[in-house]
């Protein structure tokens, strides 16, 4: 996962949420803990569904999300265990809060709050370098796979 076997902070713990809000993370590794067999899901006796590694050039080295909402929890099953991601893709995600004051911070752990895009190998670099142009808006905007918190 890291260097030297030293397992990376993890989002919403040791880093907050706060860092990332606005920003694309890029998915490294996809882990379940949790799993859907004919349409039901069958969840671990752990805290969350799965665990993801991400990166993002506002963040030092990787990080971990813990999935902890059936829904984004779904959409990634979805992604990585039925339509799959090529070797030419890469996988981004936004972050995409609730709230973070009273109910609105409860609702939160119930809702997805997981932005999933699927964009060609190298979107990222590409977002974040500010002498890049794409030869065409159009194309380069356009995600090749998607799913959104609000869709169930």
């Amino acid at each position: 996962m890291s260097q030297a076997g030293k397992r990376p902070p993890t989002l919403g713990k040791e880093i907050p949420w706060k860092r990332v809000e606005g920003e694309l993370l890029r998915v490294k590794s996809c882990h379940f803990v949790a799993s859907i067999e004919n349409g039901v899901v069958k969840a671990a006796p752990v805290g969350a569904y799965g665990v993801l590694v991400v990166e993002c050039p506002n963040l030092t080295g990787e990080a971990l999300i813990m999935v902890s909402q059936k829904v984004d929890f779904k959409h990634l099953w979805e992604l990585y265990k039925e339509r799959q991601v090529a070797d030419d893709e890469e996988v981004l995600l936004g972050y995409a809060p609730v709230g973070e004051r009273g109910l609105g911070r409860l609702v939160r752990m119930f809702l997805p709050c997981l932005d999933i895009m699927v964009y060609p190998r190298g979107h990222l670099e590409e977002i974040y370098d500010p002498k890049f142009k794409p030869q065409s808006g159009a194309d380069w905007y356009r995600v090749r796979a998607r799913w959104k918190p609000s869709e169930p």
